[in-house]
């Protein structure tokens, strides 16, 4: 299935993590947490133009992923993607000049 790959749920973003808890009722192990730090690309997505919100969704891969991680069905997602992408700027940024905030 091409779409197995696509996370519904909420997405959540802290000062350090990115952490997203499925809608899928007893999937806890579906459940994601991952560190800002982690990223190695963060994308607009277009999944599908039949899901809600456009099929508008973001793509992140880290280097424990094989395929991106692709939420899928947002809303708001240019907003979302800004906030993550402003945040993990913050972070790196932090973290590059040695700080730990």
């Amino acid at each position: 299935m091409p779409t197995d790959y696509i996370r519904n749920g909420v997405l959540y973003v802290t000062e350090n993590y990115l952490c997203f808890e499925s809608s899928k009722s007893g999937s806890s192990k579906r459940n994601k947490v991952i560190k800002l730090v982690d990223i190695t690309d963060i994308q607009k997505y277009k999944v599908l133009s039949v899901l809600p919100g456009s099929g508008m969704g973001i793509a992140v891969s880290t280097p424990s992923t094989q395929k991106p991680l692709v939420f899928g069905a947002m809303v708001h997602r240019d907003e979302a993607f800004e906030t993550i992408l402003s945040q993990y700027i913050k972070i790196t940024s932090a973290a590059a000049s040695g700080g730990d905030s």
